[in-house]
């Protein structure tokens, strides 16, 4: 009998499933018993070896079939559910305060946060100052706040709470979980190991069923299976090839574990981030970012399932509770800033704690095990607001514990029924009250509209470089409205068809464009995004008043031929220069080339020595230069305006054409200000280089050109990958002087396995000094160029089209201050 008093950590142990017992082989655990492939032949052995000590029956059982994997893909009615556990019993009091009750103040004493510090909800409650992205969605009406939830005759025991909670049959032995037997019935008979996860290295009680069970995700990629030389391709092969070969039913299982293993590992592997040595990976930070992954790759994942502790606050709780807090606000703000937006109406997240705290504080900072606590349910199709009902605190005594109001398995029937299609009386045992937390059906809008499944990437396409031309000026009210784009607002940019049909009515998938704003009333930011899609939660271009900032976007269009600019805050004109479009016909492909200074203009290399003088042009040798060859018809170049007296821009145009109403860089006097160009070369392979200003160097790095032959690109919706600021991507760490950045790329997400270079929006912010931020080729020497010019105070993007290293990764430093750094891919080169 286990200890009532049992730790928080102990008995989340005894309740996930160990991998070496017989119960818990799946075929992947399976292929950590007989060593991974290594050591597998010799854990086998002649005669089975390991097998022999492995219950036969319940490894039958558990194989089944060996068949396949029924369901698939995520269907266009499918919800998906994010279950997060707060283990060790989360203070509901101090989440959810209800700084209105008179009780709250003398019971919780020194622990009890004061209201005007809390993110008011109403006038009787607030949430802890550390959850703001929880009121981003109760301000958005999509946060769901499920009072006093609890069960009939409490139990205080962690792992007796825990297993009622995970098994949902209070003051009951089970040896099945909710979520596992929802899966009973959802699957079948089928085998389907795509169907729900453990973000972690074991299974726990809630994901296991009578007949079916979840599996569990690792957040360290897995090894075996990776391998990319001739020998392992032999090996996997081999493996491969074992079944079927009549040798009986363990011979089979094994072979049939073997292959599986391959093919998930060949799924997991480009999803799942490689993390430095040393790195922590099971924080719930790495955890979330890791289940969005999951879904983006649309597997078809119903339910993911991750926890962490330690909510078990009996001292100090005010040196513990807040720590907690801001972790699970900075996880779920990972989360969304991974999960593709296409994905919002399927996806909903629900909390969960074994049990809240007493009301009474205790002598030692703390408070003890209670019976009744809030939990969340959020997403985009949630209907926001309270549901059941806060208990009362009234009268209780010291060791007394709140009521509950809500059995939690009304809270578990709301989602079952609500969210993931139904079955709640056969998977709960009875028929519990619903709570109607949901405004629409999984992968609905607001409207009712079915909302499609993204497209996951861009056929593969090539470029056809042009004449730079104006498509909006919101100035001149030139392809839109006369007027400032208002906050909030949205400026639709038609693309295909443009520039008196010098793009294509049809056949193109992308567009290569210089969105600058201009004249902006307060700090924003512009988003490009496939026009009439759902907008990602990314930026293409961050600014501040006084000054027009430029950055160059490669973008998907959407099914109308169009590209949405939104603008986040205040009053902005909005300006829009074509450089080239996508397509799936002929065109250009690209080649990526080591970092490289083409021209500059401070020392005269490559064009004479001097500023530039205002409107006096330049000619610009690049075809046979920098690695770019001769034949060449586009060169992908950072431009960069520096040392400057005036306010002004730089611009690029092919030799032997005329400039145009257009501008590559804008920039204020002492400015340092790229900016990414992808122009077409002249006849000559030359270009022209002009501009306004009283005087200015101009410099110019090349990362690759276009021609003949090399690779296609393939465009993705905006994804972000690295966050310095929230740890994702697996660092907290700000780039600098001592702290360089190697981000996996290949394989990442979206990203293909055979991608060549990546094309990304890189942004650097909470700047120490001036500095400028340098990205590369992984594994490779730093070089003398630069993607970005940063000064204190500054927030700034640049796009980036960057070659991989051979080891699929990129490199990115500031060599002279700190800053944060964020990188947002929205496309690719393979070939």
């Amino acid at each position: 009998m286990l200890d009532p008093d049992i730790s928080t950590a102990d008995a989340l142990a005894h309740l996930h499933v160990d991998e070496h017992d017989a119960h818990a082989i799946d075929r992947r655990r399976f292929l950590k018993l007989v060593g991974m492939g290594v050591g597998a032949g010799a854990a086998l052995g002649a005669n089975g070896g390991l097998l022999n000590s492995v219950a036969g029956d319940a490894l039958g059982r558990l194989f089944g079939d060996p068949s396949a994997w029924a369901l698939g893909p995520v269907g266009p009615n499918d919800g998906i559910l994010v279950v997060i556990g707060m283990y060790g019993g989360n203070d509901g009091l101090n989440t959810v305060v209800p700084f209105n009750d008179p009780n709250y103040y003398p019971q919780h004493g020194a622990l009890a946060i004061p209201g005007n510090q809390t993110l008011r909800l109403d006038g009787s409650a607030g949430l802890h100052p550390h959850l703001p992205l929880f009121k981003e969605f109760w301000d958005r009406g999509q946060l769901a706040i499920v009072e006093g939830v609890g069960y009939p005759n409490p139990d205080l025991s962690h792992f007796n709470s825990m297993k009622f909670w995970m098994s949902a049959r209070p003051g009951q032995a089970s040896s099945s979980g909710w979520i596992g037997r929802w899966l009973d019935g959802y699957l079948g008979g089928a085998k389907d190991l795509y169907a729900a996860a453990e973000i972690g290295g074991t299974v726990p009680l809630q994901l296991v069923g009578d007949a079916q069970r979840g599996t569990a995700v690792p957040t360290d990629r897995p090894m075996f299976g990776v391998g990319q030389s001739s020998d392992d391709h032999n090996l996997y092969r081999a493996l491969r090839q074992m079944g079927g070969g009549g040798y009986g039913r363990w011979h089979d299982a094994v072979a049939e574990a073997f292959a599986d293993h391959l093919t998930m590992t060949a799924q997991f592997a480009p999803i799942v981030p490689e993390v430095p040595v040393g790195t922590r990976t099971d924080t719930i930070q790495t955890k979330l970012e890791v289940a969005a992954r999951l879904i983006n790759a649309n597997l078809g994942f119903r339910v993911l399932t991750a926890g962490w502790n330690d909510f078990d606050s009996h001292s100090l709780q005010p040196n513990m509770h807040p720590v907690r807090l801001t972790e699970l606000n900075e996880a779920l703000g990972g989360f969304f800033a991974v999960l593709d937006p296409a994905w919002a109406s399927r996806v909903t997240v629900m909390t969960f704690s074994e049990f809240g705290r007493t009301s009474w504080a205790n002598g030692g900072l703390g408070t003890d095990h209670g019976s009744a606590a809030p939990h969340f349910v959020l997403g985009q199709n949630v209907r926001g607001g309270w549901y059941g009902q806060r208990p009362t605190l009234a009268g209780l005594g010291r060791w007394e514990r709140m009521a509950h109001t809500v059995d939690f398995r009304s809270y578990y029937a709301s989602v079952i029924d609500g969210w993931l299609g139904g079955g709640s009386s056969e998977v709960l045992g009875g028929n519990y009250e619903p709570l109607d937390l949901f405004n629409q059906l999984p992968g609905h809008r607001w409207d009712g509209t079915p909302d499609p499944l993204p497209v996951v990437v861009s056929p593969p396409a090539v470029l056809t470089p042009v004449t730079p031309f104006r498509v909006v000026d919101t100035r001149i009210g030139l392809g839109a409205p006369a007027a400032k784009v208002g906050p909030g607002g949205t400026t639709p940019v038609q693309i295909t068809g443009a520039g008196s049909g010098t793009v294509p009515g049809s056949g193109v998938t992308a567009v290569v464009a210089n969105l600058t704003v201009t004249e902006q009333t307060s700090a924003m930011y512009l988003t490009a995004y496939p026009g009439g899609g759902a907008r990602p939660t990314t930026s293409s271009v961050n600014a501040v008043p006084g000054r027009a900032v430029p950055n160059l976007v490669v973008m998907q269009l959407g099914p109308n031929g169009t590209i949405d600019v939104f603008n986040s805050h205040g009053d902005s004109h909005v300006v829009v220069d074509v450089f080239g479009y996508l397509s799936t016909g002929t065109g250009a492909r690209f080649t990526g080339v080591p970092p490289s200074r083409l021209f500059d203009t401070r020392i005269g290399a490559g064009v004479r020595p001097g500023k530039l003088g205002n409107r006096e042009r330049l000619t610009v040798p690049v075809a046979g230069l920098a690695g770019v060859p001769n034949g060449a018809t586009a060169v992908v170049m950072n431009l960069t305006a520096a040392e400057t007296e005036s306010p002004g821009y730089l611009r690029l145009t092919p030799s032997g054409n005329e400039p145009g109403q257009t501008s590559n860089v804008n920039f204020g006097p002492g400015d340092a200000v790229p900016n990414l160009v992808i122009c077409q070369l002249g006849p000559d392979g030359n270009l022209l280089l002009d501009g306004v200003g009283n005087g200015q160097h101009a410099l110019g790095d090349v990362f690759g050109y276009f021609g003949p032959s090399g690779g296609d690109l393939r465009t993705i919706l905006p994804a972000r990958v690295l966050d310095t600021r929230s740890g994702l991507g697996n660092t907290v760490h700000k780039i600098g002087p001592n702290y360089t950045v190697q981000l996996p790329i290949r394989g990442i997400g979206r990203v293909g396995p055979d991608a060549t270079a990546v094309v990304a929006n890189v942004t650097g912010t909470n700047v120490a000094g001036p500095t400028y931020v340098t990205v590369w080729p992984g594994s490779t020497p730093r070089p003398h160029t630069s993607n970005l010019n940063l000064s204190p105070g500054q927030t700034l993007a640049n796009l980036v089209i960057c070659q991989l290293g051979a080891d699929g990764t990129i490199m990115l430093t500031s060599p002279k201050a700190e800053c944060d750094v964020i990188v947002d891919i929205v496309g690719f080169f393979t070939g």
